[in-house]
């Protein structure tokens, strides 16, 4: 089967960019689909996620819209780009003829309606729609698309015109490696540095408990247009004995292994795979209920402790109670190893699978 994924920028090196490059391996090597990804906008930049030689990398080279304080500069500069990008995609997509297009992201959802073939067309919902910008717009895509597929129950709710709505998680692969030692005083946050994620919340939370925890360190590891802002943010607390911006590991599943405790502030999410990992590699965690996700990985009490979103006070003393307590970490650790289950690269394959028999 031919099967093409449009998303906006390959070459962001974040979330999105990384799933699909490995659902796009995965159907490749795996399966044996013959598999192209089209990546929009012009980016100068090296990817950041290998893909297999057996799937193909498109770059429609669409410079990205323009920057104006001005508001009809601004939206004549969005359209101009959103032209330039269908024209360009159904030059492609005419060239690659497809059995099925999975468009991902905003700008994806923009193109589906405009896209002119006779594939099926699915759209993928990798954010919260209500967090996702200019979502309004969607009803377009509604209308057109074979199927949405989105990641967690509270999204999909959302797709009301929808022909047909689906529920299929991101995967994790297997870990190689598990936390060893839940005596380690050490505290680990993953996400790109961005507003969404929250660092700067985290890193105020921490300043409350770094007198009381002198011994134990936090490690943020990311990269992203707010990391001056949170070392500056850092340094204003004295913290710099105390929390590291690592920047981004390209070992992740690894890295996990040496800490004992994860640390979620996100405002929002599709669905934390950072929290999915690290939990499959049995690290406990303190989480926000963030809009979506939160609830579908971890459960209080159990692997974790879910705390009401926006509450600092019930934050910091759900991140106190595990931090001095090494006994619970294990507990919570060792039921965590149990999410790899609902999660596995097999299980969501064969699930992505039965969609594209129909």
């Amino acid at each position: 089967m031919k099967i093409v994924y449009v998303i906006e920028d390959y070459y962001v090196s974040g979330g999105v960019e990384r799933i699909v490059s490995q659902k796009a391996n995965a159907l490749a090597d795996e399966y044996g689909h013959e598999v192209s990804i089209i990546s929009v906008y012009q980016d100068s930049r090296t990817t950041g996620y290998q893909l297999s030689p057996r799937v193909n990398l498109t770059d429609l080279q669409v410079p990205m819209a323009r920057k104006s304080a001005n508001p009809l500069l601004r939206l004549f500069y969005r359209i101009k780009t959103l032209c330039q990008a269908t024209v360009r995609l159904n030059l492609v997509i005419k060239e690659l003829n497809p059995d099925i297009i999975f468009f991902a992201t905003t700008l994806g959802a923009m193109l589906l309606p405009l896209c002119k073939t006779r594939a099926r067309r699915i759209f993928e919902s990798h954010s919260s729609r209500r967090f996702t910008p200019f979502n309004r717009l969607f009803f377009l895509m509604e209308r057109k698309a074979d199927a949405v597929v989105c990641l967690t129950r509270e999204d999909a709710a959302l797709y009301h015109r929808a022909k047909r709505v689906m529920v299929i998680p991101n995967f994790v692969s297997r870990p190689e490696s598990f936390v060893q030692d839940y005596g380690v005083r050490r505290a680990v946050a993953v996400g790109r540095l961005e507003h969404v994620k929250g660092f700067d919340r985290l890193i105020s939370m921490w300043a409350g408990v770094a007198e009381n925890f002198p011994d134990w360190h936090l490690d943020i590891y990311g990269d992203g247009p707010l990391k001056g802002e949170l070392q500056r943010q850092i340094d204003s607390l004295a913290l710099t004995g105390s929390i590291t911006l690592c920047g981004r590991s390209e070992q992740m599943m690894q890295t996990y292994t040496r800490y004992s405790l994860q640390l979620v502030t996100s405002r929002y999410e599709g669905l934390s795979l950072t929290l999915i990992e690290a939990q499959t590699c049995g690290l406990p965690a303190v989480t926000f209920d963030f809009d979506y996700g939160a609830r579908d990985i971890i459960r209080t009490d159990f692997n974790g402790i879910i705390v009401p979103q926006n509450d600092l006070t019930a934050f910091t003393s759900a991140m106190t109670r595990l931090m001095q307590n090494e006994a619970l970490r294990r507990e919570y650790g060792l039921n965590a190893l149990r999410t790899y289950d609902r999660f596995s690269k097999e299980r969501i394959m064969t699930e992505w699978e039965e969609v594209l028999k129909g």
